[in-house]
């Protein structure tokens, strides 16, 4: 799998505590923006902006960086599928 397919604007994560730098506790989030990492072989982090969906912090945006190692696990990355099961032409 190339990097560029780990991770899309608008895919949800579940994160453990060991998944996310300086991670405190597990979470889920919306990615809104990928901001770093994800074009570069040598970085083990993709940097994002995302949106909190649990963990106490609900709808609150938090600037993380995420392991691409915790995005090749099963259940990490939850793909958001259109309603036609289409692929959107700008996804």
């Amino acid at each position: 799998m190339a990097d560029g397919d780990l991770l899309r604007v608008g895919d949800t994560l579940h994160l453990g505590k060991a998944d996310w730098v300086f991670g405190d506790r597990s979470m889920t989030v919306r990615v809104s923006d990928i901001r770093y990492g994800l074009d570069d072989a040598e970085s083990p982090v993709v940097g994002i902006l995302a949106t909190i969906t649990s963990a106490g912090r609900d709808g609150r945006m938090a600037a993380i960086g995420v392991y691409k190692s915790a995005l090749t696990r099963s259940g990490v990355v939850q793909r958001r599928q259109p309603l036609n099961g289409v692929d959107h032409p700008h996804s």
